[in-house]
């Protein structure tokens, strides 16, 4: 923590000295008719390289002011609204100058007046805040990733995800259309910046008419829009390469846009790890920071995986009135582990070890069929159909052999394992959404959902076990056994909107939701004998149908001016049904709840409560006793209580456009009035066991998120920032062994710093410092139940070098911490990585790459669970040396 603390000290130093230098603009907007002009837009851009030194908006009193401005340089102020011609000045400031500028007045639009101006860098057109891209410089051949980066109040993190002012981008659209909407990476990772003329921020309503008083809580979409001249283009990349180890990578993306029509096609394949498109494969494994990449943290997935994937994107307008969404994408995955696990479990005097291998090949084929259809009935009406479709298929085969044995070393079993397994599912869903305005503005929506998942899956396994304490019996066992599942999902919903005024409406409505699960199994088996027999007596067949009624009203008020409230009270009916097959009598419950949801908004600071009703886990429902494994017996647990859940939120989010402070603090608490936890007794004289999922008490679940970035300086030549980002989750897990229960509070958490020094897009620095826990803590002191504490570190830094005679060189180096051992033992690891990059062909590029140049990479894992605490360790991609080549195309109807 100390070197926290220290680059802590650090950015606050360099803030402290650059202040002493700045200048600072104060001043009023007022608009035509000479009222204070609330959210205009207020901005500062360099002449010299025509980058957005700083920008803010106005408040409800027309005020403004920024601070930290570059002095002694050319600078353009611009101010810009929605209703008002754009307003611009040449300045240039002196060192410690403060300028007051308080009689601003913007003029008027007129359809008449014709007038040429520049384009504003930032302006808020409505509720939509646009970024003007040509006033952010990238590298060339950068993506849109590395553009939002360097955008004011977003900000890009390690995994992809983007943040707005401290809330995470929901989608990605591509000319108000969705762009392969399941991953919102293959817009921003692989549209070159080039073609981006506006970033827009939404807070998206969709194209309801619903009326809005606090839109704190609507989703954020980012949309690009494209230049005039791409509009209708075709464009895209491709790109491959060969490595060491039979590694491979190959990929396309390929877009013609046509006004109203889009048609996307991606496809890829790879052995090295990676579940998306990306042409770097270092994106995934060992970081860069490049803007495609900026993965440094993560080393790849567990086991070895190989995937092939295609699909096509289809949008198509219509007149104006339909929309028109198609979406197809077919995946493979395989999947190879190769494991090895210890696992100490202990009972009172006794501790006993368990050490086996494990090694596994996996298959899985899916297909996915997505539509979205909106049509405009007119202008106070939609209906809005999206369907879904999928079908999947998978096998696998796994071999393991293990033993356990005590203190002594006195032997407990010895066993080999083989499974084979075979799956295939068919799923179907869709949502039929419609509304209507009427004349007094009133709005009636109704909503349908349907979802049916069904799957079957036949499994096969051998085992030869020995068990020494239980009479030194040998048990060959052989089990066939065919599952089928279906989960059936039906949804109604009514909702009345009443606005009483624009500071006050109100929503009456009524639901109706059906969850019906089944589970009916197939078992043959047989011990130390060549015939099978049937055992469905312990088959586990089973049925839960979830019936819910519920009526409510939500009330919307911001009477009180940045202070919108909504409180709501719900009643609901709730029935389980528990149906046994027959081996048990079925039950029936039913009960009723006030649901009560309060949520309040004040500045960036947003306080919500509610209570939510969940049903039984069907997983957790046993209906008979089984004895089909010789020395373990699995006990019935048919019937568990619904649980009464309460939610407690805060959160906070603020962009400081004065100091370039993007911030966002939350933290949650529920409170659960029971749960379900897990049973096990194991006899030490003779090593038999038996298990059971049973009602446990309440439990509790907090935690937190925290980000934080800040723009330290940027002008012509320099650009450092520095980011950090971490959440919490602190949660409670009931569990018996040997009726001995106790309550283990779980604590796992990431806390990730970089920072990110630039030059001229031609050097980027970036040190970083991550800390990973996940600790356990039981209640109760006891022999048997061990608390546990695994907390580990990385350090490291990425270095990008640009047109250094035309190459490019990236690399990454990182220390990194990681348990190797049954007993928490540590080693550091040493991860290199480099890149080098030729431009060919003009739009080409030819890449060499180096993953895991000192062959060290690992996948380890260290935990516990009740009385036992376990280590895995599993083969993961190791090192590799890969050439490859990458090449972007782009033709327009003038080109």
């Amino acid at each position: 923590m100390q070197k926290v603390y220290l680059l802590i000290f650090l950015v606050s130093m360099i803030n402290f000295v650059q202040a002493q230098n700045n200048a600072a603009i104060k001043g009023k907007v007022f608009d035509s008719e000479l009222k204070p002009l609330e959210k205009a837009t207020v901005s500062l851009v360099s002449e010299q390289d025509s980058l957005v030194v700083t920008y803010a908006l106005t408040n409800d009193k027309g005020e403004f002011e920024l601070v930290r401005i570059p002095t002694n340089k050319e600078l353009t102020f611009f101010i810009s609204h929605v209703n008002s011609s754009a307003f611009q000045k040449k300045i240039n400031l002196k060192p410690n100058e403060k300028l007051k500028m308080d009689s601003i007045i913007m003029k008027g639009n007129f359809i008449e007046e014709i007038e040429i101006t520049a384009v504003p860098p930032i302006r808020l057109n409505g509720d939509t805040l646009e970024y003007k891209a040509s006033y952010f410089k990238t590298r060339p051949n950068a993506n849109v990733e590395e553009l939002i980066s360097l955008l004011p109040g977003l900000q890009v993190n390690a995994d992809g995800t983007i943040y707005y002012q401290g809330r995470q981008v929901q989608s990605v659209r591509v000319n108000n259309k969705d762009f392969f909407a399941q991953d919102l990476k293959i817009a921003t990772r692989n549209l070159d910046a080039s073609l981006i003329d506006v970033v827009q921020i939404i807070k998206d309503k969709g194209e309801s008419k619903r009326e809005i008083l606090d839109d704190s809580q609507l989703p954020i979409v980012l949309n690009l829009k494209m230049k005039r001249e791409f509009l209708k283009a075709n464009f895209g990349k491709l790109y491959g390469g060969a490595a060491t180890r039979d590694r491979y990578e190959a990929g396309a993306l390929i877009n013609t846009f046509r006004d109203t029509l889009q048609v996307s096609f991606i496809g890829f394949a790879n052995n090295i790890n990676r579940q998306g498109f990306d042409y770097s494969e270092l994106n995934e494994h060992g970081g860069m920071n490049r803007a495609e990449n900026q993965n440094y943290a993560s080393y790849g997935t567990n086991g070895l995986m190989n995937q092939i994937s295609a699909g096509v994107n289809i949008n198509y307008d219509i007149k104006k009135k339909l929309k028109v969404n198609l979406m197809y994408n077919y995946v493979q995955h395989d999947y190879y582990y190769d494991s090895r696990n210890e696992v100490n479990s202990f009972y009172n005097e006794i501790a006993e070890q368990l050490s086996n291998t494990d090694n596994s090949n996996n298959s899985r084929f899916t297909h996915e069929l997505r539509g979205f259809l909106r049509y405009h009935i007119d202008t106070t009406s939609q209906v809005t159909f999206s369907p879904s479709l999928s079908g999947n298929r998978g096998k696998s085969t796994s071999n393991a052999n293990g033993e356990s044995w005590r203190n002594n070393l006195q032997k407990v079993t010895q066993g080999e394992y083989q499974n084979e397994d075979s799956k295939k599912g068919f799923n179907y869903g869709h949502n039929l959404y419609a509304e209507k305005k009427f004349k007094n503005k009133w709005l009636i929506s109704i909503n349908q959902g349907i979802s049916n998942e069904n799957s079957e899956d036949y499994d096969a396994s051998n085992s030869i076990s020995r068990f020494y304490l239980l009479n030194d019996s040998v048990f060959h066992q052989v089990r066939q056994q065919n599952s089928n599942t279906s989960t059936f999902t039906l949804s109604h919903k009514v909702n009345l909107q009443v606005p009483l005024g624009k500071k006050v409406n109100f929503d009456v409505f009524g639901h109706q939701n059906l969850n019906e699960e089944t589970s009916t199994e197939d078992i043959l088996n047989s011990i130390n004998s060549d015939i099978l027999q049937s055992r469905n007596d312990v088959a586990n067949n089973k049925g839960l149908l979830n019936k819910n009624y519920i009526v409510g009203t939500k009330w919307n008020l911001k009477i009180i001016k940045n202070l919108p409230i909504s409180f709501g009270l719900k009643w609901g009916s709730f029935s389980n049904h528990f149906d046994y097959y027959q081996k048990l009598e079925n039950r029936n419950t039913q009960e009723s709840h006030w649901l009560p949801d309060v949520n309040l908004s004040y500045k960036g600071l947003n306080f919500n409560y509610n209570k939510e009703l969940e049903t039984p886990r069907f997983y957790s429902i046993v209906t008979v006793k089984s004895d089909l494994t010789p020395n373990y017996l699995r006990m019935a647990s048919p019937f568990f209580e619904n649980n009464l859940k309460e939610n407690y939120r805060v959160y906070y989010n603020k962009f400081f456009t004065k100091s370039k402070i993007n911030l966002h603090l939350s933290g949650g608490f529920s409170k659960n009035s029971n749960s379900i936890a897990h049973s096990s007794t194991y006899d030490i004289q003779t090593s038999f066991s038996s298990g059971q999922f049973y009602q446990a008490g309440p439990t509790e679940v907090k935690n937190f998120y925290v980000s934080f970035s800040k723009t330290i300086f940027q002008n012509k030549n320099w650009n450092l920032n520095f980011n950090s980002f971490g959440y919490g989750i602190l949660q409670d897990t009931y569990s018996k062994v040997n009726t001995e229960e106790n309550i283990a509070s779980g604590f796992y958490s990431n806390f990730n710093n970089t920072m990110t020094l630039t030059y001229k897009n031609a050097f980027t620095f970036t040190p970083m410092f991550e800390f990973n826990s996940n600790n356990t803590k039981f209640k109760f002191d006891s022999e048997n139940f061990r608390s546990m504490n695994n907390n580990s570190k990385q350090f490291g830094a990425t270095l990008l070098l640009n047109n250094i005679k035309n190459f490019r060189l990236e690399s990454s180096y990182t220390i990194k911490n990681q348990v190797v051992g049954i007993n928490n033992q540590r080693q550091n690891l040493h991860i290199v990585n480099a890149s080098i990059y030729y431009p060919i062909l003009k739009k080409g590029e030819l890449k060499l790459s180096a993953f895991d140049i000192l062959n060290q990479n690992v996948s380890n894992y260290f935990g516990t669970s009740s009385n036992s605490t376990y280590f895995n360790s599993t083969t993961t991609l190791r090192q590799y040396f890969l050439l490859g080549m990458v090449y972007k195309f782009l033709k327009t109807e003038n080109k």
